[in-house]
């Protein structure tokens, strides 16, 4: 299990490689290239995102540690560089996990990728992405609660109307389920908004009963 910032990022990243390959592997399908150009780039600009906020949160705490950062802000509110690091940090997770308004490439890509590798996006790819999410916010940022859960709560929101009211409107199998799972981002998020170890328990066994259904 991952306690380090660089080692999460890591993860995700080679995650993230082999999810690009897989969009693309028929080969002879154009749609398929597409989903998998149009997911690296995404990817690559949430990586950014991501690298630049762990950067910023080295530079106020001195380590990459989850709990050492932690314990490194509990002494009260945090410093104006590690807030930018958090901010960008939940702009990187959001494209990881398709919420709204980082929801863009979604459906393009589900629509486009075979459709065993649209299941592994839908559920796998984004069950990565909340653990890492859950044990950034209540292991590195557990007394910065007031900073980012009023930005949780406004993403979990718009993700849960937005992906519901879009999805009524989906011709396409795929596009509707890649919809679904955008509200199921939002579902999840407002889950994390509570900031306890109820609400990520609860996103855990979401997560598992999602993956299950979807599979």
């Amino acid at each position: 299990v991952a306690e380090d910032l660089i080692v999460v990022f890591l993860g995700l990243e080679v995650m993230s490689v082999s999810v690009y390959v897989l969009a693309g592997i028929n080969r002879r399908s154009i749609y398929s290239a597409e989903a998998a150009l149009k997911y690296f780039l995404i990817g690559a600009f949430a990586s950014g995102f991501l690298l630049y906020g762990i950067a910023l949160v080295y530079g106020a705490t001195g380590n990459t540690n989850l709990q050492l950062i932690g314990a490194q802000l509990a002494g009260g509110a945090p410093p104006l560089m590690a807030r930018l690091g958090l901010g960008l940090l939940l702009i990187g997770f959001g494209f990881k996990v398709a919420a709204v308004p980082f929801h863009m490439w979604a459906p393009d890509v589900y629509d486009g990728s075979p459709t065993p590798v649209t299941g592994l996006m839908a559920t796998g790819v984004k069950t990565a992405g909340f653990i890492a999410l859950v044990r950034l916010l209540l292991e590195a940022f557990p007394t910065a609660d007031s900073v980012w859960q009023p930005v949780i709560a406004v993403l979990a929101i718009a993700t849960m109307i937005v992906g519901n009211l879009v999805a009524l409107s989906q011709r396409s199998v795929k596009r509707m389920l890649a919809y679904s799972s955008v509200a199921h981002a939002g579902y999840l998020l407002a889950a994390i908004w509570t900031g306890t170890r109820f609400g990520a328990s609860a996103v855990m066994l979401y997560l598992l009963a999602y993956g299950l259904t979807t599979l």
